[in-house]
């Protein structure tokens, strides 16, 4: 500031005085005037410093000029110095002069900077806000002067976000502002909307205190309804004017998205006209959009129009409008899935239907086009979206109309997020089942509906259901009642007239349940893999209290019993029978057990039959498998029983399978085998036909007997079994009897091995069977004696009734019943019920041959078998070598008949006959006596057999071949040969017609050794020397008190 200078004043005159006191006066108030001017910036300074601090606004300022109109300073600093409110490079006011005194007309301000708050539904500008009257409510309002802003800039955090601002312009702020503002905000909430990096630019101008806002508003990302409805890189040309306080607004934006979501739902390229009027409470908003693709989780449309109204503000959003879409699809993998999701019905009776149906389902979903109303509505867990009064056509003639009255709601908000229903429906066309729907949900939330289907057919299946009924409370389960009756084909066959009672409950989150309690499934026919019931039922319950299944998000859970199973009807021509105990199915697990299970097949003797104890399953990736435990079976009039099954069974790809044991036994009252096990056995059953195989072996030791290979035809009741032997070995420690009882008392101590195989047929009209088994050079001990090298190849043509062809040959090395016959062949045949046709048998014997008569040998244990042997030509002395007579000479053929019969006792020849042929022959004893001193009388004897000579000789047989036998030999025509000792005794004696009776008791087998120890008493030795040594000791003292004999002592014991 400046003072003014003093200055000189001269006296006047009186006159002058007063002139120049007015003067004075006058000069004064100059330089007072003069002097305050001069004074201005510090009185100016002070006024404005008491002010401010009158107020408490810390303030610095620097004043570069005061005139009577204008004002300037620079370097404003208001506030905390820290944290200033406001900060201005310079500010010029000018000053206008009324009644009411000077006010402040216009500003002119360069680099202001401007920081505030919105709260409490007011702008507060920190320590400006002293510049207001503090007990005035008014909402902010625009100052009445005109400003000229250059480089302005504020920074207003507010409850929806930070907001940054940069204005130039000029003009009267409540009239005729015009400017250039840019606005940016990183993030703002409001109306429910979030939106995150926003950016505006564009002029401003204020008219009528109300500011006016035209230009692009450029976002990152937009989103509404708790980011149920989304933006992305919105593109606004915005028109808004602001209310007198900046907390209204009304205005409309032109937008462009590159993509828009609301809920599962995405828009790309979207068109949007907007208009937009309210405040932060509520805020009305009208939508004119379209989008040139709109997709949501597998479906897309091409074009989607949109005309909306709401309202978004601190209440719920809320929307309603139109929709209209055109070309909209499915992808094309839901397509494919929906189509070939029956595949896996195929082969039950509402496989076709569910085919026919998705098929349909999959073209109506290729091109489907329509409209809608819709609605954005409710608040928290009541948020929605609505579809009202759908009507939409497929390019294929599918349909689907709702009246005014329809909803479909999506509750995106629960907690469970769920659909509804409600209203007047029709659908149908394009292969869809036609029908109509009505659901009617009063005021209080309660449901109630009725479903009307017309019956749906497909590739011979047929769907028809009794009108359904619905029912529900408020947030509960839909009930639903009513009967379907389905008929189709099922595997290969096919059900008619199935009846399903239906009664249940359809909960808002989707879940489907069926009622407890106990109902009946029952049809008219049922025909499966060759099986035709005649109206089979089944009682399906559940525990007590408890559902009979649901089924939803969780699964299928669900416990069901069955009491029991009684189904009838037949399989070809044939009666069949099932029956069972109780049952039980555990749905969630999809295990099952039933008990007591018998199957029959058949009638009579000729039932095929199978019963298990009880039998389990459950569910695997490839089908079904269980266990199977106490099972047992019979297949037709096959005379072989199967039990004590136990093992595994599996069920995929339509084939039933079974690996586990069986013991095998034969049918008949007595058994003609031995049982048989097999721990390995395997059965396939598939499209009505069951092949099993199995290795059986002898229970007791373990010998693999036989394989098997089996086929049953279920349809026409027929099949067979294939019998392999590969190798049956017998010897010490496995032998025929062991494997069958026929052979008790006919063969023992077998040493060999049998091969061979068979084929059992059967069918409804009988059993047949045959087989070929071979055994080679097999040696066994027979009721007559040991048999060595027995070759044989016997052909059945019964073999489960033991019956062979005739002529069946086996040649056996050799037989020795006490007499070594060897090189012989029989001929026989197997004529059943332990009975054999012996057509004959021959061997070389002697030089001759032993024969065997035709006859029939019954092997029962309490008959008697009968052979009868002829001896044709039979050479005595080829006889007498072949036996090891080496001192006896013997001429002549013989010819006989040895009637044989076996018992269980062993073999006896009864009333045998050996008689020599006409010319008779000689018998020369020719070795050497033993004992010289025998005497004259016993040395002429002996010269006399040196050559006897006889006509007629006759043998009868009669004895046990393994105890006594009875021989009784007659000579006729006796006298001497060539050769033998002559003198008058004998020559006189020789004209004498002699016949000799001879018997001999003595066991059969030791007769022929006894007659070589007359000569030979080594033969004892190899026999029993120890009893040889006491026989000759005691045959030397016995010698000592009685005269010599014939033969020495040696050779008479015989035993």
């Amino acid at each position: 500031m400046t003072d003014a200078a003093d200055s000189d004043i001269q006296p006047a005159p009186r006159r002058r005085r007063r002139v120049k006191k007015r003067w004075l006066t006058a000069g004064s108030l100059v330089v007072l005037v003069g002097v305050l001017w001069l004074a201005r910036e510090p009185i100016a300074d002070e006024f404005v410093r008491e002010k401010l601090d009158e107020l408490g606004v810390p303030a610095t300022y620097t004043i570069d000029q005061i005139g009577f109109r204008t004002e300037r300073i620079s370097n404003v600093v208001i506030g905390d110095p820290k944290r200033p409110d406001l900060t201005a490079r310079t500010v010029e006011i000018a000053l206008g002069y009324g009644w009411g005194g000077p006010y402040v007309s216009s500003i002119t301000a360069d680099g202001v900077r401007l920081y505030g708050r919105f709260q409490d539904g007011r702008l507060s500008l920190g320590a400006l806000d002293k510049f207001r009257d503090p007990t005035s409510t008014d909402p902010f309002a625009l100052p009445d002067l005109s400003a000229t802003l250059t480089d302005a800039r504020a920074r207003v955090e507010t409850p929806w976000g930070d907001i940054g601002a940069a204005l130039s312009g000029r003009g009267h702020l409540q009239r005729n502002f015009a400017g250039t503002l840019a606005l940016v905000a990183p993030r703002v909430a409001a109306a429910g909307c979030t939106g995150s990096d926003l950016s505006f630019y564009g002029p401003v101008t204020i008219s009528s205190l109300k500011p006016r806002l035209v230009g692009p508003l450029r976002g990152r990302s937009l989103a509404c309804a708790d980011g149920g409805v989304t933006a992305t890189s919105p593109q606004v040309a915005l028109d808004v004017v602001l209310g007198e306080d900046l907390t209204s607004w009304d205005g409309k934006a032109d937008a462009a998205l590159t993509a828009l979501a609301a809920g599962p739902m995405r828009a790309e390229r979207v068109a949007l006209l907007a208009t937009f009027k309210g405040n932060a409470t509520k805020t009305a908003l009208t939508f004119d959009g379209e989008a040139l693709r709109l997709a949501g989780p597998d479906f897309a449309a091409s074009r989607v129009d949109l005309d909306a109204r709401g309202e978004v503000g601190k209440a719920a959003p809320s929307l309603a409008g139109t929709l209209t879409f055109a070309r909209a699809a499915a992808s094309t993998r839901l397509r494919q899935s929906i189509a070939a999701s029956a595949k896996n019905l195929d082969g039950t009776p509402i496989g076709p239907l569910a085919g026919k149906a998705s098929t349909a389902v999959a073209a109506m979903l290729a091109d489907v086009g329509g409209k809608a109303d819709f609605a954005l509505a409710g608040e928290g867990d009541t948020a929605r979206i609505e579809l009202i009064a759908p009507d939409l056509v497929a390019e294929s003639g599918a349909r689907l109309t709702g009246n005014s009255d329809s909803r479909i709601a999506y509750l995106y908000a629960a907690a469970a997020p769920a659909f509804t229903i409600q209203g007047g429906w029709a659908f149908g066309g394009g292969g869809l089942p036609e029908g109509t729907l009505t659901l009617d949900r009063r005021a209080d939330g309660t449901l109630s509906g009725l479903a009307r289907l017309e019956p749906y057919e497909a590739g011979g299946a047929r769907l028809a259901l009794l009108p359904v009924r619905f029912s529900g409370g408020q947030g509960g389960a839909m009930r639903f009642a009513t009967t379907a009756e389905l008929s189709g084909p099922i595997a290969d066959g096919r059900v008619e007239r199935l009846r399903i009672p239906l009664d249940g409950a359809l909960s808002a989150t989707g879940t489907l349940t069926l009622a407890g309690g106990c109902s009946r499934v029952a049809a008219d026919r049922l025909t499966i893999s060759g099986f035709r019931l005649a109206a089979p039922s089944l009682d399906l319950c559940s525990r007590a209290g408890q559902l009979l299944l649901a089924a939803g998000a969780g699964g299928l859970k669900g416990q069901i019993r069955i009491p029991r199973i009684g189904l009838r009807g037949t399989s070809g021509s044939s009666p069949f029978a099932f029956a069972s105990g109780a049952g039980d199915l555990d749905l969630a697990t999809l295990r099952w057990s039933l008990a007591l299970a018998d199957v029959r097949l058949g009638e009579g003797e000729s039932a095929t039959r199978f019963s298990a104890q009880r039998l389990t399953g459950r569910a695997t990736a490839q089908g079904m498998a269980g266990d199977l435990t106490g099972a047992a079976g019979k297949i037709g009039a096959v005379p072989l029983n199967m039990s004590e099954i136990g093992g595994k069974w599996t069920f995929a790809g339509g084939t039933l399978g079974l690996d586990g044991s069986l013991l095998l036994t034969d049918a008949e009252p007595e058994a003609r085998f031995a049982p048989l096990i097999a721990n390995a056995a395997n059965l396939r059953f598939k499209d009505g036909v069951i092949d099993a195989t199995a290795a059986f072996a002898e229970r007791t030791t373990g010998t693999h007997v036989l394989d098997t290979v089996i086929r049953h035809t279920l349809a026409t009741g027929t099949g067979h079994a294939d019998l392999k032997i590969p190798e049956l070995r017998f010897n010490d420690n496995f032998q025929p009897d062991q494997l069958t009882r026929l052979a008790l008392g006919i063969v023992a101590n077998v040493q060999g091995s049998v091969v061979g195989d068979g084929r059992i047929d059967w069918s409804p009209a009988g059993v047949t069977s045959r087989g070929t088994f071979a055994t080679a050079n097999s040696n066994l001990a027979a009721a007559f004696g040991p048999v060595t090298g027995a070759t044989t190849t016997l052909v059945f043509d019964d073999l489960i009734g033991l019956k062979s062809a005739p002529n069946q040959k086996i040649s056996l090395a050799e037989v020795n019943p006490g007499i070594p016959v060897t090189g012989g062949e029989i001929e026989y045949q197997l004529l059943g019920d332990n009975r054999v046709r012996i057509q004959g048998g021959s061997w070389p014997f002697a030089g001759g041959r032993l024969e065997l008569h035709p006859t029939t040998l019954n092997f029962n244990a309490d008959q008697p078998r009968r052979l009868t042997f002829d001896l044709v030509g039979v050479d005595a002395a080829i006889f007498l070598q072949n036996f090891g007579f080496d001192n006896i000479n013997a001429t002549g053929k013989f010819d006989g008949t040895l009637p044989v019969e076996f018992g269980g006792l062993g073999g006896r020849i009864v009333n045998g006959r050996i008689d020599a042929r006409a010319g008779g022959g000689t018998l020369a004893y020719v070795g050497e006596l033993s004992n010289h001193d025998l005497g004259a009388m016993a040395n002429f004897a002996f010269g006399a057999l040196r050559s006897l000579k006889y006509d007629d000789l006759t043998i009868v047989l009669n004895g046990d071949l393994d105890g006594e036998m009875v021989t009784d030999i007659r000579f006729g025509g006796i006298g001497q040969g060539e050769g033998a000792t002559q003198n008058f005794i004998t020559r006189q004696v020789a004209k004498l017609p002699f016949v000799f009776n001879v018997k001999i008791q003595a066991p059969f087998r030791q007769l022929i050794t006894s007659a070589k120890g007359l000569y030979d008493p080594t033969v004892y030795i190899e026999q029993n020397l120890g009893a040889l040594i006491q026989a000759q000791q005691d045959a030397e003292a016995a010698a000592a008190n009685n005269q010599p004999t014939v033969q020495p002592p040696a050779s008479e014991p015989v035993q």
